[in-house]
Formats: structure tokens, C-alpha cells, sequence
């Protein structure tokens, strides 16, 4: 199974599609609360989708936007 998730946001850095997946790694340079999380959600979300054996993986999209693409081994 093959799930995406698309928006049409500013996207990425390229250099920054990796990293963004690390704990705790956040591009929003201050670690201000009030500008976003703490850098969880995309690690919380790889390992949660690797434990079940597949895949997370962003990817800017052409255009404008960032598209996540999530694969699952058939059940």
C-alpha cells in the first residue's frame, strides 16, 4: 500500500529532506514553542511506519509543496 501526503507549501530545503526526520531536529532555528513543535512528529512517524515494515520519505514537489510518501508491505 502506498499512501501520500501532499501540500503546496514553501517545501524544503533539499538538504534539509533527511534531517528534518532526525529527534529533536527542527528547521525553525530559535527552538521558540510558539513557532512550532519540537522536532518529534516526522522521527515519531518514521519509526512508527518502520516497525510496521515500511516507509517514510518526503520529497519536494515541482511546483511549490513537499509530498510524503508512506509505503506498507500488503497485509
Amino acid at each position: 500500500m502506498i499512501l501520500w501526503v501532499r501540500d503546496r507549501g514553501p517545501g524544503l530545503p533539499e538538504s534539509e529532506l533527511e534531517k528534518v526526520m532526525a529527534p529533536f531536529y527542527r528547521l525553525e532555528a530559535s527552538r521558540n514553542r510558539a513557532t512550532g513543535g519540537v522536532g518529534l512528529g516526522l522521527a515519531t512517524a518514521r519509526a512508527v511506519i518502520a516497525e510496521e515494515g515500511g516507509e517514510l520519505t518526503l520529497a519536494n514537489r515541482r511546483g511549490g509543496g513537499l509530498s510524503a510518501r508512506i509505503t506498507l508491505p500488503a497485509a
